[in-house]
């Protein structure tokens, strides 16, 4: 089971797979992808004009083509920490440096530091909302008060687990136009392996980043997947309503045992199992059972991220973990203190 990735665990609608194997006609593969029509109709999908939708190769992709597009040699990217690395990794290739803020004890985005940090003037500032490892959102009124607070830095909203938590910022895009907003294929909707993705975003910033891109960025089985997705949406949503009601057991079974956690509003949870963490995870390994070990972050030591999977996985997740609870370090006190090392800005 690999629940190390965030990934659907059960599998794309089937509806899909047979757009899939329509799309493997031998007359369409020889030819280039037209991005007109699936652009209209995915840019119908999430509400905003087709002029305001760029296609990526995903979310990755999304970050390298805002870098690319944006980012000069000592440009500051701020982002809250921990969060997914990607960012970083595209701004500092860009000859970009990265300031950090970190959450507090309870993963909650401190806004105060946030505001002082923006004020030292931030090119862009990368929030995955819901954040990853961490599953917490950032309030979207704070969002607001940010977007407000510095109308020349750009805000990347990446809400690739929008389909768990239900909060989107898009609707804001017609009031700030420093808004961006990512959303990707690869998590409810089940298309990983395919690589999609959208930036959602005001149509001069859209055709700024269309210009500098591959006039080729994303291939024709996965726009046939994407657009077969969205007409079969129901799929998906049903799937993320599982995983939500999978979710709360999950997490009423760790209180039970006395293993803090983050509450999550994601696909996955991020839980405290203590300094034998890396041992359960090899030991749960061992079962074919994979979990993401964020033991080499300081501030995460004894942190195991578990993705949340169908009724039955969880079963079998929750009984292999019973037989390895004499390596648990259970809560000592009635609240978690998750922040046991490291220097906070």
């Amino acid at each position: 089971m690999r629940l190390d990735f965030n990934e659907n665990t059960v599998g794309c609608a089937p509806a899909v797979v047979r757009a899939l194997r329509r799309a493997l006609d031998r007359d369409k593969l020889s030819t280039y992808p037209e991005y007109e029509g699936a652009r209209m109709k995915l840019a119908g999908f999430y509400g905003v004009k087709p002029e305001q939708l760029v296609l990526t190769n995903g979310t990755d992709d999304a970050m390298k083509v805002i870098c690319e597009t944006f980012v000069e040699p000592g440009d500051v990217l701020l982002v809250p920490a921990p969060t997914f690395p990607i960012y970083q990794f595209f701004h500092e290739v860009a000859g970009g440096r990265t300031e950090r803020v970190y959450f507090d004890e309870n993963f909650r985005l401190p806004l105060k530091p946030m505001l002082k940090a923006l004020k030292k003037g931030v090119r862009w500032v990368g929030l995955a909302n819901p954040n990853n490892p961490t599953g917490t959102t950032v309030a979207l009124r704070d969002l607001r008060v940010m977007l407000e607070a510095a109308p020349k830095t750009a805000f990347v909203v990446d809400e690739a687990y929008f389909e768990f938590s239900g909060e989107t910022a898009i609707p804001w895009l017609r009031k700030h136009s420093n808004l961006i907003v990512t959303r990707t294929f690869s998590k409810a909707f089940g298309l990983a392996a395919l690589r999609m993705g959208c930036i959602l975003t005001n149509e001069e910033t859209a055709e700024m980043m269309r210009r500098g891109q591959n006039p080729f960025p994303v291939n024709s089985l996965a726009l046939a997947g994407a657009l077969a997705a969205v007409e079969h949406a129901g799929d998906a949503l049903r799937f993320a309503a599982e995983i939500r009601a999978e979710r709360e057991k999950l997490s009423r079974w760790l209180e039970k045992l006395a293993i803090p956690y983050v509450p999550s509003k994601a696909n996955f949870i991020l839980a405290q199992f203590g300094p034998n963490s890396p041992e359960i995870g090899r030991r749960l390994r061992a079962k074919n059972i994979l979990v993401r070990d964020w033991n080499y972050d300081p501030r995460l030591r004894g942190f195991l991220r578990l993705t949340v999977g169908a009724a039955v996985q969880m079963r079998i997740l929750r009984r292999e973990l019973i037989r390895l609870q004499g390596l648990m370090e259970p809560s000592r006190g009635h609240r978690a203190k998750f922040w046991a090392t490291g220097e906070s800005s």
